[in-house]
């Protein structure tokens, strides 16, 4: 009987409670999952040494955290008994005996490193400087690779010293006072689980779970439900997440973060598995409110292609890097087990089909004889990522692949979403994401990244390709743009809010879930929809402008309305930009039939449309009605962080004089396509 409890448990721990349903053809099962991790693991194996029996890249602040994936890694192989290049006994036994040693295992911290966050017992980020840093990261990902060493304990033939230590190492990091409840990082609830469910799972003792985890589930809960006078909470209106919630609601850091947000709401992996071990359920209404919360994550962070839908308060700090997808790829899992804490069996279903997009397109990146994917997923020279990163990004996808093995996804259903979108009205920001495209609009920033405003800040296609552009100033940005005489700008639509005020820079006006207000609160603005509206407005120089937007599954149509109410001079332009160099261009579509590449300022009379080529994919700018005398020309932007290889912009001119006391318009459907044919389709 004890066998079949325990059974249960580890089952209940790997794989969510929901009944299991055959996975359709395109969901992938368990051997697709292992295709991926062998795929990607032997582009890892590179970094293994013999001599010292564990992966290395030299890196002090990398080496501890891939070995702990790398340990999970092989161990969730032996206990599914796959064959193939991800699985590795000896390697499994060697690292687990490695982590129990010091370093990287310290029992007293005497000469911390600097920036770190000194604890005792636990890791630090080296195998081979006790001086190095310390971090809830490094604790988390090396608890949760030796949980599942235990569980393939027997397969992997760990002896009984190791065993004993391993039972010692979690029992007592669990048990230090940096763990414990009421203890808490910030609202990191995450990495709590991870060190509570390891140490149950290896000693059979629920008290960390019973306790520690639910109070640090309730104390999240309260930050949300009564943030202290003052303060932002968790949460805020829309359900958008806070990083400091102990700090002012305006903070840079709680614009929101879309990685952070993702990796506390990971949190799901370990909930249902508590339960069963004698944890107490949550309120109810707490439990809904997490599902909530869910809801939000879903289509509020993710594209249709697997890759998050990515603004954070920590700018290009964090932006980008294929280490944080990978941390943020574990609430997607959590998601997908189905547990009490996902809102619904479709969204599951959701989950598991955007994790498996994400693994693809981490394997389209990859090199073609060796090496892994890159540590930012799109180029930024002025903020780049090591080798170090991008095999440690490389290794946490790994880990992924094995934890949707044990969690059970295989045998589940996995579908694409409909269209999807999200609106925080506390912030003006609109994620949207079709099997099209995906986008957003971020009007408020407080500071956080140099993009935004009521245009809109990126576009890829479905594929996750930049059809137009990354997020940057104009005139890489979408937007209007107006200019006094001497050609100054003197209002530029795409350019962030620091505050959306009594006077809302950004309104919702047509949506699902309604359009909601900044005084609402803990509910998501959130899911599918088949047509969304918004409207933005700006005002400078003189002149008053609103950008409207109407989401559909295959198109978007934008709408510029100008209103000048100065008799200076002013001229005013609408920006369609590009990415990619002199590898991308902006042809006219005529109506005769034909196509000319736009190089020099041409009437818009015989146009039909344009196709905005970049690099690997781009869109069309189909005029809807016309404007007299407007002009379409070509601005070559400068180099930017965040557009540092742009292609040219399409510049439409509309007018040089502003008439005052009169309003201009401009309307055009986009449409993201791949090639020239794919753009006169669309405009048939």
């Amino acid at each position: 009987m004890a066998a079949v409890v325990r059974g249960l448990l580890a089952g209940a721990i790997g794989a969510g409670l929901l009944a299991v349903s055959p996975a359709p053809a395109s969901a992938w099962d368990d051997a697709g999952y292992w295709a991926f991790a062998d795929k990607v693991q032997s582009r890892l194996d590179a970094t293994w040494s013999p001599r010292l029996g564990r992966y290395r890249t030299g890196s002090p602040s990398v080496d501890t955290m891939l070995n702990a994936n790398e340990l999970l890694v092989h161990s969730a192989a032996a206990l599914a008994g796959h064959t193939g290049p991800a699985r590795d006994d000896e390697r499994a036994r060697s690292i687990a005996a490695e982590l129990m040693q010091t370093p990287p295992w310290i029992e007293h911290v005497t000469d911390p490193a600097p920036g770190s966050q000194p604890h005792e017992p636990g890791w630090v980020s080296s195998m081979h400087e006790v001086k190095s840093a310390q971090h809830l990261v490094v604790d988390g990902e090396v608890t949760d690779g030796l949980a599942m060493a235990w569980r393939a304990r027997d397969a992997l033939g760990l002896d009984p010293q190791l065993r004993a230590l391993i039972q010692d190492r979690l029992r007592r990091v669990a048990n230090g006072p940096y763990w414990r409840y009421p203890t808490l990082r910030l609202n990191q609830i995450n990495w709590y689980a991870e060190v509570y469910s390891a140490a149950t799972e290896a000693t059979g003792d629920p008290r960390w779970l019973v306790r520690d985890f639910r109070g640090q589930l309730l104390a999240f809960i309260r930050s949300i439900r009564r943030p202290a006078a003052g303060t932002a909470g968790s949460l805020g209106p829309g359900m958008q997440f806070h990083y400091t919630p102990h700090g002012p609601p305006r903070a840079r850091l709680n614009t929101d973060s879309a990685e952070y947000a993702n990796i506390v709401a990971s949190t799901t992996r370990f909930y249902d598995a508590a339960l069963l071990r004698g944890m107490r359920r949550l309120p109810t209404a707490d439990e809904a409110l997490l599902r909530r919360w869910m809801t939000r994550v879903l289509a509020g962070y993710w594209t249709h292609a697997g890759y998050l839908n990515w603004d954070t308060g920590f700018g290009f700090g964090r932006w980008l890097q294929t280490k944080k997808l990978a941390l943020a790829q574990q609430a997607l899992i959590g998601i997908a087990m189905g547990g009490r804490l996902t809102p619904s069996a479709r969204a599951a279903a959701w989950a598991k089909h955007l994790l498996e997009r994400g693994f693809s397109l981490y394997a389209r990146l990859l090199p073609a004889d060796h090496g892994v994917a890159p540590g930012l997923f799109y180029p930024m020279p002025a903020h780049p990522q090591s080798e170090n990163q991008a095999v440690l990004g490389a290794a946490r996808i790994t880990a992924n692949a094995a934890r949707a093995v044990a969690a059970g996804l295989g045998a589940k259903a996995g579908v694409a979403p409909p269209p999807l979108y999200s609106w925080d009205p506390a912030t003006g920001r609109l994620a949207v994401t079709t099997p099209r495209y995906n986008t957003a609009i971020t009007a408020v920033t407080h500071n956080a990244y140099p993009y935004g405003g009521i245009d809109l800040a990126r576009l890829y296609d479905g594929r996750q390709h930049v059809a137009a552009t990354l997020g940057a100033r104009q005139p890489s940005s979408f937007g209007a743009v107006v200019r006094n005489r001497r050609g100054a700008a003197r209002l530029v639509t795409e350019r962030p809010a620091s505050d959306l005020g009594r006077r809302p820079a950004e309104r919702l006006l047509r949506a699902p879930a309604g359009v909601g207000s900044a005084g609402t609160a803990l509910r998501p603005f959130a899911g599918p929809f088949t047509s969304l509206r918004v409207t933005g407005t700006a005002r400078g120089g003189g002149v008053r402008a609103s950008s409207s937007y109407t989401f559909r599954r295959g198109s978007i149509t934008g709408e510029w309305v100008l209103r000048s109410r100065t008799s200076r001079r002013r001229s005013a332009d609408v920006l369609f930009p590009s990415t990619g160099g002199d590898r991308a261009a902006v042809w006219a579509l005529l109506r005769g039939g034909g196509a000319e590449r736009v190089t020099a300022d041409r009437p818009l009379g015989d146009v039909r449309a344009f196709w905005v080529q970049s690099e690997e994919s781009g869109y069309v700018v189909q005029p809807l009605g016309r404007v007299k005398g407007a002009v379409a020309g070509i601005i070559q932007p400068a180099k930017q962080a965040s557009a540092p290889d742009p292609g040219p912009t399409l510049s439409v001119r509309l007018t040089n004089r502003l008439r005052r006391g009169r309003s201009l318009g401009f309307t055009a459907r986009l449409t993201v396509v791949r090639d020239l044919a794919g753009a006169r389709r669309a405009v048939r």
